[in-house]
């Protein structure tokens, strides 16, 4: 069977290599918050809220669900897991009580329905990243660009949040996501944030731009690196640093 033609969005430069040692990437994680640019430093105001899906209600996923819904945003949260979202409607949760204030707001689902994201304007993938044999095992961010590609339209926005290797965004995922749709989306990684400022890096200019126009609405600093393999290999050099810390 023949590949699918792979479809980006617009304006995509070609790949650089960020392969480097674990020491190298300490150093790049310094240069490259030098070289980007500090977006915001307060939230701006969502104006009118968007329709956020997120992909993923593991406690990383809930903690953005929570964010998005405080910035003004009504979110569908979706887990594969059934029995994840059952304990969700049921109110328990890692979150606690905060669990109950998102309900309270009626600006949260959660749901194991893909329907449900229908008409979402954004789609953020919070999906977990566990190790097999040392290696990450990306099947189940994988699964997520499979369930949000056909509900994608021109324009959307994609943030890949899950941890993962420099290059993934613009590779294994955007395949994922080309394969079953050719909408002109933006596709931007933006890590979990740990610490004040918020990366995000997108596989071109506009992607860029619209991810941070977006995470502008929900954190107090916003920092734009050059890429999306910037934003990576930033994520994996804190990583490491926090490990060794």
């Amino acid at each position: 069977m023949a590949r699918a033609e792979r479809k980006t969005p617009i304006g995509v430069p070609p790949a650089s290599d960020y392969r480097k040692s674990r020491t190298a990437l300490r150093f790049f994680l310094v240069r490259s918050l030098a070289r980007s640019a500090a977006i915001a430093t307060t939230p701006q105001p969502a104006g009118h809220g968007h329709r956020v899906a997120v992909v993923g209600q593991d406690r990383a996923g809930l903690a953005l669900a929570r964010t998005a819904i405080a910035a003004g945003h009504t979110v569908a949260g979706f887990d594969h897991d059934p029995e994840v979202v059952a304990k969700l409607r049921a109110g328990r949760s890692p979150l606690g009580d905060a669990l109950t204030a998102m309900h309270e707001t009626g600006r949260y689902h959660a749901t194991d329905d893909p329907d449900w994201l229908a008409g979402c304007t954004v789609y953020l993938i919070a999906a977990p990243v566990p190790l097999r044999r040392g290696r990450p095992d990306l099947s189940l961010v994988l699964t997520a660009a499979d369930t949000v590609a056909g509900h994608l339209r021109d324009h959307d926005l994609v943030a890949l949040e899950s941890w993962v290797t420099p290059g993934t965004t613009r590779g294994l995922f955007q395949d994922a996501l080309a394969a079953r749709s050719s909408a002109r989306y933006h596709l931007a990684f933006s890590p979990e944030r740990h610490g004040r400022a918020k990366l995000v890096g997108g596989v071109d200019r506009r992607s860029t731009l619209a991810a941070t126009a977006f995470y502008r609405t929900m954190y107090d600093v916003v920092v734009a690196c050059a890429t999306a393999e910037e934003a990576e290999s930033a994520n994996l050099a804190a990583a490491s640093e926090r490990r060794s810390a």
